[in-house]
């Protein structure tokens, strides 16, 4: 192999890591930017309603000043610190996600008030059957049964203790404000949990 040879190969190899870092590093940017409660409430005029009722829920203002965000409870592995193929798998479910909000977006299948008051027990029981399925993943990243400890609530440790093993728990089926709260006189008629 000739020096202008080994030169050219060097340089080809140079180039495809900067172009497979720079990759990287926007495919993460974009990751980070597109599971921010802004571009979920905002980007996505369909969600307005949800983001309102978001900001009324005790997720969004806790008492200890810990927010849990749109992403953190509706995207697996996004509230924890994901291992490489945790976070192959967030990805592929963001994709899966994101092209399906989009196909509904466009179509206009709860883009007004009184169409997504309509959906929303379909939509709740869409996402309590999800979390059935992966065991309320994306609430344990957050909240560790086994560890519970609230001086407000002595019994909640004990209450909660059969549920550190247990298989196919629906949190939201307890906690229906965890994630938002609907005070509207047109949203008392339906659940009182729902999210997308």
């Amino acid at each position: 192999m000739t020096a202008r040879t080994r030169w050219g190969v060097l340089g080809i190899l140079v180039v495809g890591a900067l172009i497979g870092v720079a990759g990287v590093a926007a495919t993460t940017e974009m990751v980070h930017w597109s599971s921010t409660n802004k571009f979920c409430t905002e980007s996505c005029h369909s969600m307005q309603w949800v983001g309102k009722a978001y900001q009324k829920g005790l997720h969004a203002k806790t008492r200890v000043g810990v927010t849990a965000g749109c992403a953190d409870c509706h995207i697996p592995y996004e509230s924890q610190h994901a291992d490489p193929w945790q976070y192959v798998q967030l990805m592929v479910y963001k994709a899966k996600s994101g092209a399906k909000d989009v196909y509904h977006e466009a179509k206009g299948t709860i883009d007004t008030e009184q169409k997504w008051l309509q959906e929303r027990e379909q939509l709740s029981t869409h996402v309590k059957t999800w979390m059935a399925s992966n065991n309320s993943l994306t609430c344990r990243g957050c909240h560790d049964l086994a560890k519970m400890s609230n001086p407000d609530k002595p019994g909640a440790a004990e209450m909660h203790a059969p549920l550190v093993n247990a298989e196919g728990v629906v949190c939201v089926e307890c906690h229906t404000n965890a994630g938002h709260t609907y005070e509207s006189a047109k949203s008392a008629s339906t659940s009182t949990t729902a999210s997308r």
